[in-house]
């Protein structure tokens, strides 16, 4: 039987919980805000624009005190690539995500206190909560008040840019978001990464999405 390890503290999860629901608010309002027509989950435009505002607020706060408690706790470091995971550990990994796991291989590096992800999900969670996530939500804020970023926005070419930048990085999160589901489910069952989430306790022998 695989030991368990306290993976997922406390404030981690509930950081999680909220930024999941953020993102997931965030998309469906984003998605009826440019296909009014088609969509009506929040029933007129206005309440979607209203509840993508607000949402996107909540995603801003939440991503702070991430980085606050992630930098001082000093648990950034699960964030940072070593030199064992560029290249080597890159490859490794990718290769046991596209052929290692369907043929039932051990994970290559299974999650442990000392080190909670595997290379690429170092690099692909720092890329997106160390440079993505800013500067979504930074277009996020400029975009909800022109106003007093009126000669910044004018230098990136006006607000028509800028909406295509904050356009373009919300599609590549809704990407992220499936691919992350995706390999959320690549426990020993379907549900283990899930439960582990939620409980905190992870098999010391499982890969974590």
């Amino acid at each position: 039987m695989a030991e368990k390890i306290y993976l997922h503290p406390i404030l981690e999860r509930v950081w999680h919980a909220i930024h999941a629901i953020c993102i997931v608010v965030l998309i469906i309002s984003g998605a009826q805000i440019h296909l009014p027509g088609s969509i009506h989950l929040f029933g007129s435009f206005q309440i979607a624009v209203s509840v993508h505002n607000w949402f996107g607020l909540l995603l801003v706060a939440d991503f702070l005190l991430w980085l606050i408690y992630n930098l001082v706790s000093r648990r950034i470091i699960h964030y940072i690539p070593n030199k064992r995971d560029i290249p080597n550990g890159l490859i490794v990994q990718a290769k046991f995500y596209i052929c290692g796991i369907f043929k039932h291989d051990p994970h290559p590096y299974p999650p442990t206190v000392d080190e909670k992800f595997n290379p690429l999900q170092k690099m692909s969670y720092l890329m997106f909560m160390g440079l993505m996530t800013p500067i979504l939500l930074i277009s996020g804020i400029l975009y909800l008040y022109p106003v007093y970023f009126a000669d910044f926005i004018a230098s990136i070419g006006g607000l028509k840019v800028l909406a295509v930048i904050h356009f373009i990085l919300a599609i590549i999160f809704a990407a992220f978001l499936i691919a992350h589901l995706y390999l959320a489910t690549t426990g020993h069952t379907i549900q283990d990464n899930f439960i582990s989430i939620v409980t905190g306790y992870a098999d010391s022998e499982e890969e974590e999405a």
